[in-house]
């Protein structure tokens, strides 16, 4: 009896402690739960921000931006129920798009995150923005105040004594239950002569019963047997696409094929990378260089994982999640500006660069041609160093422009030559997702009007650091047997046979 009362005292103090320990611990759980106002940025650790740039409750897509300090180093459109992920040398930041709502009493639109995990540790706050006023007092605060700190810790020091008091208590019981057994098992031994086996059919019910239990257990752990994790970045000229995966299964992946599929505007090396095998607990990041082709606007990349499961003992394919890329092709605005404020401007901005080799137009021609191409896109053009002789012409041309939003752009052009010429193209701006937009329109540009395929398959260009690769020019040939002496069809000039630009206005001839 006096057991029986111990144990209904222990079970009472100790649901009185749990109660009292989930009351005052009851406001740190909002932590892993927010709420995001259209328009706020949160420093999630020392110098990174996470902005809320854009909510559409009608799509339920939300855009967010990864900034450190003023640079931009991820923005990305997600939908509702996607998986946010970011992670570079210092910050790893995830967490899933619960809910996208809009609050009509406060007229504004809201975003619902969850399981977020950031690494390392830090606390997150919260901003508000210059363009964000309220006309109440109303403000979302995530920092919950100090004031209850005391009694926090009060609780659980108190719920500690009372653990350690319990803990006393339960060996004590322990103790005097395991000599009350001893005593009954004694009389029971003297009582019964012999013990009864048990029933076969019983054994093999519990056998199976366990077995049973076992099969479910661990189809539930293979349920998630991989996990995949993307994210898309902006690099000078490319879009890096990059997919981790990780086997979090008990058993081995091997023969892993990473396919993707990406729109014609993109252009793209390698669409499919492979990895030979993944360890139970291992991951492995495939990474995918994408080069636009000019156009502007949204694109969307898709893919998909097949691989080989030990466990299943067959290949297993997974599809992944949509990605939505953003092309920013800027809209400019004439800026005078001289060279020495010129070379100030484009020293901490971003810079890409393409090389060509024996083009088969005239140095002159193709100088004119691409300096009227960028002033044509509202760029202002300082003035030229142009040096022509006889054997040789050269001529250097440095353009400047700002877009609407005040970011800064810059191009800059060279031609050597003479009959067959040399073209460098060099682009600056001060966010990547800029300078990608606004690189490739350039090229865009010139190839439509010289038909000269410019891209580059190998150029990776970022952070003033510029790995160039030389291309030649792909010429195609016509017969021109049996015709009069050709001229050029915009000035009427007599041309050569031999001569593929009109060396006049610069006209392309058909051969």
């Amino acid at each position: 009896m006096a057991q029986k009362t111990l144990r209904l005292l222990f079970i009472l103090v100790l649901a009185c402690s749990i109660f009292s320990l989930n009351t005052a611990l009851a406001p740190t759980s909002g932590y892993y739960d927010i709420s995001l106002v259209e328009g706020e940025i949160a420093e999630v650790q020392d110098g990174y921000y996470l902005n809320v740039l854009d909510i559409d409750t009608y799509d339920e897509t939300v855009r967010f931006a990864v900034s450190y300090y003023d640079t931009i180093l991820m923005d990305q459109y997600y939908a509702r129920g996607d998986y946010f992920y970011y992670q570079d040398s210092y910050l790893t930041l995830e967490f899933k798009i619960d809910d996208v709502y809009y609050d009509s009493f406060y007229d504004y639109d809201y975003v619902v995150l969850s399981d977020i995990y950031i690494y390392p540790d830090y606390t997150v706050t919260y901003d508000e923005t210059e363009e964000r006023t309220r006309e109440t007092d109303y403000y979302t605060g995530y920092d919950y105040p100090d004031s209850s700190s005391t009694s926090v810790e009060d609780a659980f020091y108190e719920m500690v004594g009372t653990l350690v008091v319990l803990m006393v208590a339960v060996l004590i019981l322990r103790k005097m239950s395991k000599k009350g057994k001893e005593k009954k098992a004694l009389k029971k031994q003297k009582k019964e002569a012999a013990l009864s086996p048990m029933p076969v059919s019983e054994k093999a019910s519990s056998t199976v019963g366990a077995a049973g239990a076992g099969v479910i257990a661990d189809a539930a752990s293979k349920r998630d047997s991989v996990v995949i994790k993307s994210a898309v970045q902006y690099k000078g000229a490319n879009i890096l696409y990059k997919i981790k995966v990780e086997n979090t299964s008990d058993e081995p992946m091997g023969d892993i094929k990473i396919s993707l599929f990406v729109p014609d505007v993109f252009l793209i090396k390698e669409n499919q990378k492979t990895i030979s095998m993944l360890q139970p607990g291992e991951g492995k990041t495939a990474t995918f260089f994408i080069r636009p082709t000019g156009e502007c606007g949204n694109c969307i990349l898709a893919g998909n994982i097949r691989y080989y499961d030990y466990s299943q003992k067959k290949h297993v394919q997974v599809d992944l999640s949509n990605k939505m890329v953003d092309i920013v092709c800027p809209v400019l605005r004439v800026k005078e500006i001289d060279e020495t404020a010129w070379r100030l401007n484009i020293s901490s901005m971003m810079i890409a660069e393409e090389d060509t080799k024996d083009l088969e137009i005239p140095a002159e021609n193709l100088f004119d041609m691409a300096t009227r191409i960028l002033k044509d896109m509202n760029m202002y053009m300082i003035t030229p160093e142009v040096t022509s002789t006889q054997q040789l012409f050269t001529g250097v041309a440095r353009f400047y422009a700002e877009g609407v939003a005040g970011l800064k752009y810059a191009a800059y052009v060279e031609v050597v030559g003479k009959r067959k010429s040399r073209l460098i193209v060099k682009a600056w701006a001060e966010k990547e997702e800029a300078l990608t937009g606004f690189y490739h329109k350039i090229l865009e540009e010139i190839e439509k009007r010289t038909d000269i395929k410019l891209f580059v398959d190998d150029s990776v260009t970022h952070y003033n650091i510029s790995n160039t690769t030389t291309i030649q020019d792909s010429v195609i040939q016509r017969s021109n047997i049996g015709g009069d002496k050709r001229k050029c069809p915009r000035c009427g000039r007599g041309v050569e046979a031999s001569e593929k630009f009109c060396t006049n206005c610069g006209q392309k001839l058909d051969q």
